[in-house]
């Protein structure tokens, strides 16, 4: 084990050139290895489901409830650790510069002013008869002699300056928080928006439904990955069928299939750190006394305000208006991915059927509060519930045991197969198909009872 001598943490001069948010700085000694000088601590806004970012960096994160954001650290390149090295050593350096995802880390004033939005957009003098699609979806920041001669020669009365500064401006637009650009979308083709926007979610398509381009969606691979199997669905009615089918077979390919799969990290704060692996260090009495050197400009209080994708949370008035406006396409849509709050409000408007299959949120309290309303054929074939012993018992009869139940099998235990065996549809063959529910000690055990 590499045997860590001192860690010291400097103070951080913040550099604009820099994309992460640097809040410490670390050298660590070791008795037994060469010194690591410039470890960067940092926090960033959590975009995805993966539990490392790509640059590989492990993300740490406070409460498993709540993602927004994940703490990191990110080594001098010259380091010679290994992925698992490297994991372990930045938890240490997180917990001791104050606890693993305390997010209370400062944001600098001076840091990334952004692009100035409205400066730019008061410069544009648009036509009187101004047309949002005039300026070709695929046009990127620069305009070319063909392009613009394209433009030109449909739109006469544009001037071309006008065109060039508009094209530059709404490449940049088009890319920031559609929290930030809302005022802009009347002068914004969507299908821009839907091109290059990284940040826009299932829910905000759905609330732009009638104006989503599903073509440049399908181009539009970190929105893609985010989007859930009956969204997915959804969108290739909406494409030409031979593009559908590409769509498909490539996310099928690509192992997402519709689903994302959840691998982020599992530490959990605690009085005493994790067991160490790799690392041996005495912290004795440096150990830093929690939060106090910690300072102003607290993300952790703008995650109460925004989801985990940056999007403002609505009140009850804001979204009891969204609901009042929505078609019936838009209601079932967003019934799979409504969280409890929601669902629980408007729960006499919803498709249960929809809710029960595919909706990521419900738990088992959660349900027995409103299992009135469950449909268990369609719970069955949600495999995204956690469920105990005793609520499968209880309401093993309710399913539809005409045919195999994923959620059943991938429950299933020793005490609800000897109880309700003559119930369930399982075999070895089923067994074997959803064995990528089951962990190997429940798929071995089910095995040997199946086929003695």
């Amino acid at each position: 084990m590499l045997k860590i001598k001192n860690i010291d943490f400097i103070k951080v001069v913040y550099d604009e050139s820099l994309s992460h948010n640097i809040f410490s700085i670390a050298n660590i000694t070791f008795s037994n290895y060469e010194p690591i000088f410039g470890a960067l601590l940092y926090w960033q806004k959590n975009m995805d489901d993966k539990a490392f970012t790509p640059e590989g960096d492990y993300k740490f994160f406070y409460d498993m409830a709540n993602v927004t954001y994940f703490a990191s650290v990110k080594f001098p390149k010259h380091v010679r650790l290994t992925r698992d090295q490297r994991q372990e050593l930045a938890y240490i350096l997180l917990e001791e510069r104050g606890s693993v995802g305390s997010y209370s880390f400062a944001t600098h004033a001076g840091r990334k002013k952004g692009y100035p939005v409205e400066e730019r957009y008061q410069e544009l003098d648009f036509p009187a008869d101004f047309d949002v699609t005039a300026v070709p979806a695929y046009v990127k920041s620069v305009v070319t002699k063909v392009d613009l001669d394209m433009i030109l020669h449909e739109y006469p009365n544009y001037d071309q300056v006008f065109v060039a500064q508009y094209a530059k401006w709404r490449y940049q637009v088009a890319q920031m928080h559609p929290n930030d650009i809302e005022a802009y979308l009347p002068s914004i083709d969507f299908s821009v928006i839907c091109a290059i926007n990284p940040y826009l979610t299932e829910a905000y398509l759905i609330d732009h439904l009638s104006s989503v381009d599903f073509e440049m969606i399908a181009s539009n691979y970190p929105v893609l990955s985010r989007l859930s199997k009956p969204f997915r669905d959804y969108m290739y009615t909406q494409l030409e069928p031979e593009l559908a089918k590409e769509l498909e077979e490539f996310l099928e390919a690509d192992g997402e299939d519709g689903e994302v799969e959840d691998i982020l990290p599992s530490f959990e704060e605690e009085e005493e750190m994790a067991e160490l692996e790799f690392f041996e260090y005495d912290r004795g009495t440096s150990k830093w006394p929690g939060s106090e050197h910690l300072v102003k400009g607290i993300p952790s209080l703008a995650s109460q305000l925004y989801d985990r994708f940056g999007y403002k949370k609505l009140t009850n008035r804001e979204m009891d208006q969204k609901f009042s406006a929505y078609s019936e396409k838009q209601l079932e849509l967003i019934s799979y991915t409504l969280e409890q709050h929601w669902i629980h409000r408007y729960r006499e408007m919803l498709d249960w059927s929809l809710i029960c299959e595919h909706n990521p949120y419900l738990t088992e309290d959660f349900l027995e509060a409103h299992i009135k309303y469950v449909d268990f054929n369609a719970l069955g074939n949600n495999t995204e519930c956690e469920l105990s012993e005793g609520f499968m018992d209880k309401h093993m009869n309710k399913f539809n045991h005409q045919k195999p139940v994923p959620l059943v099998i991938r429950h299933l235990t020793e005490t609800l197969y000897l109880t309700h065996k003559d119930k369930i549809v399982v075999n070895s063959q089923l067994l074997n198909e959803y064995g990528d529910l089951l962990d190997d000690e429940q798929f071995l055990l089910l095995q040997n009872l199946i086929e003695p």
